[in-house]
């Protein structure tokens, strides 16, 4: 069943914009603003207070799913995985976001290149063109761990439980460029701990689907990391091996338009490595029910 979900999210993901505008989490600031108000004031730390934040909407999941997830045959359940799913990948799509921003430069309109640029970087967007083409890039190999990989891995592993706990610790890390508090830096240790398995299959996949000779070396290297800096050692270990997989040399990123033709390069080594997972996924499945 999880293969059915996941195929449907993706299919969903992939040709409609309508569940991504849904992704506000507006409500998240203030649940947690709430939260951790209630907790520091019986003197609770950082850690017991993001245990306690997230926690809470886990359980409120797990008594839904208990509660009706078996009407109709089980049909609701598959129902609030789905929309679980469908809610906890992204925020944004990462493959369209990069798809517009390589439209745009290839129409040399560079003001709707920096438009999509910033939905990929934020605000901190380089005005040179070859500069914004690598930072891109590295956003694309990095960000569809957290976007999308790992937030299946945890999905195939815990179900929609897996999914939501992912996205919350993500969500709960300080805002980029912004200096985190102790919550935040336990939330930000927290993903990174999520992200280890997940990230060393993804730079798998690279390497798989990639230049395997290249890639496969940095994720010999990279395999243990280590607690205190594990959410930057994950994203290193991506883009290291991102790189290497569609064998990426310095020279290309000098250039504007050669480093467009990079970007384009990764966008299609995180394509193939989808189709990679979901393969892989899809064999397990007919294993498991052929066994």
């Amino acid at each position: 069943m999880s293969l059915f979900i996941i195929l449907v999210t993706l299919f969903v993901e992939r040709f409609t914009n309508a569940v991504e505008n849904l992704r506000h989490f507006s409500w998240l600031d203030r649940y947690t603003s709430l939260v951790r108000g209630r907790c520091e004031g019986f003197g609770l730390g950082a850690t017991p207070t993001l245990v306690i934040t997230v926690a809470i909407p886990l359980v409120v999941l797990v008594i839904l799913m208990q509660l009706v997830g078996g009407i109709l045959g089980g049909l609701v359940g598959v129902l609030i995985a789905l929309a679980v799913l469908l809610l906890s990948i992204g925020p944004r799509n990462l493959g369209k976001e990069v798809d517009a921003f390589l439209e745009a430069g290839a129409m040399k309109d560079e003001e709707r290149e920096m438009k999509h640029a910033r939905n990929l970087l934020g605000d901190q967007v380089p005005d040179d063109a070859a500069e914004r083409a690598r930072a891109v890039l590295q956003t694309m190999l990095t960000g569809s761990n957290g976007s999308l990989f790992a937030v299946l891995f945890w999905f195939v592993v815990l179900g929609p439980v897996g999914a939501l706990l992912y996205r919350l610790a993500n969500l709960m890390r300080a805002p980029r460029g912004a200096e985190p508090d102790g919550f935040q830096q336990t939330a930000t240790q927290l993903q990174g701990l999520l992200d280890w398995i997940p990230a060393r299959l993804v730079a798998l996949f690279y390497a798989l689907t990639g230049s395997f000779d290249r890639a496969f070396p940095v994720l010999r290297a990279g395999i243990l990391g280590s607690w205190g800096n594990m959410a930057a050692e994950n994203e290193a270990l991506l883009r290291d091996a991102g790189c290497e997989a569609i064998q990426l040399t310095e020279e290309e990123l000098k250039a504007p338009l050669e480093a467009r033709s990079a970007v384009e390069r990764a966008s299609s080594l995180v394509f193939r490595s989808v189709i990679a997972f979901v393969a892989i996924l899809a064999l397990l499945t007919i294993v498991g029910v052929s066994g």
